[in-house]
């Protein structure tokens, strides 16, 4: 049996889509956020902290772990960016704030398995 999203739904995510998108939940939301923050070079570890979600705005708290050797006011400013776009696209609400807080650096050849395979950037 084949399952089809309604009309009006991304069937990627399961949200609505164009003049009829609705906010999801903040469960959703956090998972865009995560999703989009991975995308971003130098980022290891995305984790969400905090999702205030209301009826048309959303702002978010997310706790990164990068890599040494990338600029984290880059990171921190880009993750700050594609968040806000991506949750936005998705779900419709405007975001009135993303909140960046980086916990840690992971250093090539000393944190995590194959670490050094890859040559951060420098920023």
């Amino acid at each position: 049996m084949t399952t089809r999203p309604s009309t009006g739904t991304n069937p990627g995510t399961g949200l609505a889509t164009g003049s009829e998108r609705r906010p999801g939940d903040a469960a959703d939301v956090a998972r865009i956020a995560v999703q989009a923050a991975s995308l971003v070079p130098g980022v290891s570890v995305v984790r969400p902290a905090a999702v205030r979600l209301d009826d048309r705005t959303v702002g978010l708290d997310l706790h990164l772990i990068t890599w040494y050797g990338h600029s984290v006011p880059t990171i921190a400013e880009t993750v700050r960016a594609v968040v806000a776009d991506r949750v936005a696209a998705q779900t419709g609400l405007t975001v009135a704030v993303v909140t960046v807080t980086v916990d840690d650096l992971l250093v090539p050849g000393v944190d995590g398995p194959g670490a050094g395979a890859a040559a951060p950037e420098d920023g």
